[in-house]
């Protein structure tokens, strides 16, 4: 039996993370007042903004508490069936996917018997039925009586016309099938364990009886459709964006921005929008420009007709991106590649850069704990562990989205997500070093230059 003192000291513990709930949810609800002047409920079917820092910040607090609470007074089988079971649910949403439910659902506001969604589907009724009523309970999609299904706010973003659709397609079907699913052969493989290779991926070891020896990218080049996916997902990100936590409206007009494996260019617009004044550069592969450009002029054709943005193609690995440009900047780009082709990839940029050219890095952030050979000068890009007792310093579930990207990323390209201190690292060997960290709050940008 447990002693006294520590049933008092759970239970304080237990007693901090309900206030830390009640804390969490009002300053979410405070910060979707703010944003959207609503607080929206699960039957809200409207379009959602790019989420603020408060609001980012709130549900990271949120998510943490809640699941460490949950986990303190679960019995433990109940959590570990969830855990070893959460595979069925993909594999749910997925059907729903494949089968376009939320698109069918779409045109009935009011719901519709799954028997009229069962005939446009081809799928048998009541197989669909207790597919969709799983979904239901985690809510996604709503059962409104037995049977009769409507959407909801989370399934009417996964309509077919939404990148989050393609996001999950892209997870739920190369990256699941060929990567995930595989995660334990592959590691335990005397070949492809302990290679830093992407061409020894996880998803190199799924694919190597169709394409041996390949990465994921070039399975992305023999796959257009996948690929296309691949580039529409890329734009459901709506986290940190560049223009809202780096100063970029009061970089001085004439300066020049290149985008380095800026995809379609959606974050080079958001800039070139943000501060007109500038030249900006897209590069990226050749074939990537194609529906780069065609995005670009029909989103901001004046940006071409007034050259102030042009495409430059660029094999970044292999070639340095255009010279003397004021600001470099890469997003999701860093973490896609091992150590040593990320080196590479920053020593090409650094002999682009001029004295006074500065180099955003921007990816996902692992806050991990400090090591014992840390020291106090650390402490500006380490990144801040500034979570609340009784909460793990690095929000445990509400931190975990880079984590799970660490894990993808391993498993796509042998790749890794970083801590500030790794990118500084990988920085000062290529011949740069830290000018300052701009958290913002999942993601960050760590700013660089050339060594002085």
């Amino acid at each position: 039996m447990a002693k006294a003192t520590d049933i008092q000291t759970t239970k304080a513990e237990v007693r901090a993370l309900v206030a830390l709930v009640g804390t969490a949810a009002e300053a979410a609800m405070d910060a979707w007042e703010v944003q959207e002047g609503r607080v929206p409920s699960l039957d809200d079917l409207a379009e959602e903004k790019t989420p603020s820092a408060a609001l980012l910040r709130a549900i990271r607090l949120l998510d943490g508490s809640c699941c460490q609470l949950q986990h303190m007074l679960r019995p433990t089988f109940v959590s570990v069936s969830d855990k070893v079971r959460m595979n069925i649910e993909a594999a749910c949403l997925r059907t729903a996917l494949e089968a376009k439910v939320p698109d069918i659902l779409d045109k009935h506001a009011n719901g519709v018997h799954v028997d009229v969604i069962a005939k446009e589907t081809g799928l048998d009724a009541g197989k669909l039925a207790r597919i969709l009523r799983l979904l239901t309970l985690k809510h996604c999609f709503h059962e409104i009586s037995k049977d009769v299904f409507a959407n909801n706010r989370i399934s009417y973003s996964l309509r077919s016309s939404s990148p989050y659709y393609d996001f999950a397609g892209h997870m739920m079907n190369e990256i699941n099938r060929y990567g995930v699913a595989n995660l334990w052969e592959a590691l335990s493989d005397p070949e492809y364990g302990p290679s830093t290779d992407p061409r020894r991926s996880v998803f190199s070891w799924g694919i190597r009886e169709e394409m041996p020896n390949a990465n994921a990218f070039e399975y992305f080049e023999k796959h257009p459709n996948e690929a296309a996916r691949f580039n529409r997902a890329m734009t459901a990100f709506r986290l940190g964006w560049v223009t809202e936590y780096y100063p970029v409206a009061s970089i001085p007009a004439g300066s020049t921005w290149c985008d380095i494996g800026g995809g379609v260019g959606h974050v080079l617009l958001s800039v070139a929008r943000a501060n007109p004044g500038l030249k900006a550069t897209l590069q990226d592969q050749p074939h990537v420009l194609i529906p780069a450009r065609e995005s670009i002029e029909k989103e901001y054709p004046q940006g071409l007709q007034e050259d102030r943005v042009r495409l430059v193609p660029i094999d970044f690995i292999n070639e340095a991106p255009v010279k003397g440009q004021d600001f470099y900047y890469m997003r999701f780009i860093i973490h896609d590649w091992p150590d040593h082709i990320a080196k590479t990839i920053l020593t090409n940029i650094a002999q682009a850069m001029k004295p006074t050219s500065h180099l955003l890095v921007h990816d996902y952030v692992l806050k991990v704990p400090k090591g014992k050979d840390d020291t106090h000068e650390d402490k500006d890009y380490l990144g801040a562990h500034d979570a609340p007792r009784p909460l793990l310093p690095n929000y445990g579930a509400g931190g975990i989205r880079p984590f799970l990207a660490d894990i993808n990323m391993l498993i796509g390209l042998n790749a890794r997500e970083r801590s500030v201190k790794d990118v500084v690292q990988l920085a000062n060997e290529a011949g740069l070093e830290f000018v300052n960290f701009w958290d913002c709050v999942e993601t960050g940008l760590v700013e660089l230059r050339l060594k002085q």
